[in-house]
């Protein structure tokens, strides 16, 4: 493995917040998810279970035997300070409910002590800056922090003064169990300098992932936006592409790593991947179709002597008989 340049990290820049699931998965859907500059600070201070030490003095007053026993991880409490008010994404955070206006409009929020944050949960994206690199692009432009499954938490003390008004939510927890997979969301590079999501899927047990990454974070919302799943078909495959497809004798292969050639991987929403048994057909866009293909040996090749009549190559799943389509272009 080649040893990674180190980085400097100074101020944060912009944060992602998104609704999550009893799972502690991306909850999909309307006001699901929203960007914002306007935090003050992110402040994470780890739980950590101290082990009872076991010593043992013999009658001569020396210590004969000593465990200082293992400190556990338990996760991070999590405080945010904020210094816009957003109220759909206070509602993210904290479970509680907006106030709407008469036009239906998000104008407030509310703390309610009949709402559990026990039963809401987020997860919290966090991009920073890298002294000395100024384009989105370079290596390791950003800072990027993940906390995946993050129980809600509540609006804590503050003053109205003469001064500007802060707002604290105080009380998030990370949680284990997470469901973020590979995320929703592309925030690396796929190798090529082109948005990808995450290469490995997060452990459940995974509380906080710290990356460099030359992806610029997303551009602030207008509010909360709908969380949509990423490039999914009829059958909740997401089938992204690695490698681009040209001219007579380009390779393409399901499953495997065509050199010049397209690598098709089809995926689940969360990152994972559809077993190949579950391909029903592949109409390679030149007139050839493998119904079913070959999968024995882990991958499904064709080989393209004249261009593709289509620029489009359709992967069939089999979903009890139903059958479901994913349909892209080849680049």
């Amino acid at each position: 493995m080649a040893n990674a340049k180190s980085f400097p990290l100074v101020r944060g820049r912009t944060m992602r917040v998104t609704a999550m699931d009893a799972c502690c998965a991306p909850l999909y859907g309307p006001d699901n998810m929203a960007v914002s500059d306007g935090f003050v600070s992110v402040a994470l201070t780890a739980n950590i279970t101290e082990p009872e030490e076991i010593t043992v003095v013999n009658a001569n007053g020396q210590t004969c035997v000593r465990d200082p026993g293992c400190p556990e991880f338990n996760g991070y409490g999590v405080e945010i300070t904020f210094c816009d008010v957003t109220p759909c994404l206070f509602s993210l955070v904290t479970g509680q409910p907006v106030v709407l206006n008469a036009l239906g409009e998000p104008v407030g929020f509310r703390m309610n002590s009949k709402v559990k944050v026990c039963d809401s949960g987020f997860a919290l994206e966090v991009w920073m800056g890298v002294p000395g690199v100024a384009c989105a692009g370079d290596a390791g432009a950003y800072g990027y922090l993940l906390l995946p499954c993050l129980q809600a938490g509540v609006i804590g003390d503050f003053t109205i003064e003469n001064a500007a008004v802060t707002f604290t939510v105080t009380g998030a927890q990370t949680k284990d169990g997470n469901g973020w997979g590979r995320g929703p969301y592309q925030v690396v590079d796929d190798g090529t300098g082109n948005p990808a999501y995450l290469p490995d899927e997060l452990d459940p047990d995974d509380h906080l992932l710290a990356i460099f990454t030359s992806i610029a974070p997303p551009e602030e919302t207008d509010g909360c936006a709908e969380l949509v799943p990423p490039v999914v078909g009829p059958n909740n495959i997401v089938v992204p592409i690695t490698l681009g497809l040209t001219g007579p004798g380009g390779e393409a292969e399901v499953g495997g790593g065509a050199e010049g050639g397209v690598r098709i991987v089809p995926e689940r929403p969360g990152g994972t991947t559809m077993p190949l048994a579950d391909i029903a057909s592949i109409d390679w866009g030149d007139g050839h179709i493998d119904s079913p293909p070959d999968t024995s040996g882990g991958f499904v090749a064709h080989i393209y002597e004249v261009p593709a009549a289509s620029n489009q190559i359709t992967v069939t799943a089999d979903d009890g008989g139903k059958g479901s389509s994913v349909v892209f272009a080849v680049i």
